[in-house]
């Protein structure tokens, strides 16, 4: 169902608005075609369907850049002809379209902005904007980095099919989110990878986060569609700042170092940067078990946690 009070309809009623006050200023002087053609654009901003009509993608920009400059050019129009009596409403019409036209480009960076920082299949903000905020931390002040990752991921996509494995991306990230609880930032990594940054957190902080969202993470199945029910693990390495590293750059290799670890001393559990052995022998750790994943019900839960 199609309503105005969802937001991305709001843009084509700001579209709308400025055509018709444009139009209303053109026909006020008497150019009853530009008039009408104003009318015909707002009437196509305002179609909710629009979207779907093939049309180039600068058609609206260009339409609204053509339509903002009618009321000076009225304006202009009227004052050669010597009718000054319209002037001051002409202007102040003028001035309207002017400042609908920036609340429209405002809307435009902020739409831009939330592109670029939020993840568009789980919300959760993206690996720029993590990177972002990991670099504005000030050095020396306590922080620290949960990397964590969805254990035998790629055998979801491969049994169920990609659709099944977006629902499990969907649901992690709820569960993420919702566990994590204000002020931590929670980003999509990338693929099957999740990152939060703690600010102020110190290593039992992290710790006790980081196993939170293992259980909460691996507490219930997820329906992977067509009945279909499948626990889903995850494995975390945590990088504290500035107790592993000054440099808040380092926080992310640490814990990946960390996360790397927990997935071949067997998966499902948290590890430490401070427990992880030097990268050198982590890569020549052996796997963990090969159990079937994604596991059936039911399935015995158990709890880890190897922290510093």
């Amino acid at each position: 169902m199609h309503t105005f009070r969802e937001r991305r309809h709001f843009p084509a009623l700001l579209d709308a608005t400025i055509m018709a006050a444009a139009a209303a200023v053109i026909a006020w002087a008497g150019f009853v075609a530009p008039a009408v053609l104003a009318l015909v654009l707002a009437g196509a901003a305002l179609q909710l369907s629009v979207r779907k009509i093939k049309v180039p993608a600068l058609t609206r920009p260009v339409a609204l850049a053509v339509v903002s400059l009618s009321a000076p050019v009225v304006l202009l129009v009227q004052y050669h002809r010597g009718q000054l009596r319209d002037i001051p409403l002409l202007a102040a019409a003028s001035a309207l379209i002017f400042l609908l036209i920036l609340g429209r480009m405002t809307l435009l960076v902020a739409e831009q902005h939330r592109i670029a920082t939020a993840d568009t299949l789980t919300g959760l903000c993206t690996r720029r904007a993590f990177q972002e905020r990991l670099q504005a931390l000030r050095p020396g002040r306590p922080a620290a980095v949960i990397l964590l990752d969805i254990d035998r991921f790629k055998r979801v996509n491969d049994a169920f099919g990609h659709p099944a494995g977006d629902r499990v991306l969907r649901v992690v990230a709820d569960r993420l989110r919702d566990t994590a609880g204000p002020g931590v930032t929670v980003c999509r990594y990338g693929g099957e990878e999740f990152a939060l940054l703690v600010p102020g957190a110190d290593a039992t902080r992290a710790a006790d986060l980081a196993e939170h969202l293992r259980q909460a993470v691996g507490a219930a199945a997820l329906d992977l569609g067509d009945g279909i029910l499948r626990f889903v693990t995850i494995s975390a390495g945590t990088a504290l700042l500035p107790a592993d590293t000054t440099d808040p750059s380092e926080l992310i290799p640490l814990a990946d170092r960390a996360l790397y670890t927990a997935k071949h001393a067997g998966r499902d559990r948290v590890v430490a940067a401070g427990a992880a052995p030097p990268l050198s022998i982590a890569e020549g750790a052996k796997p963990g078990p090969t159990e079937e994943w994604p596991a059936p019900l039911p399935r015995p839960r158990h709890s880890e946690l190897e922290a510093a």
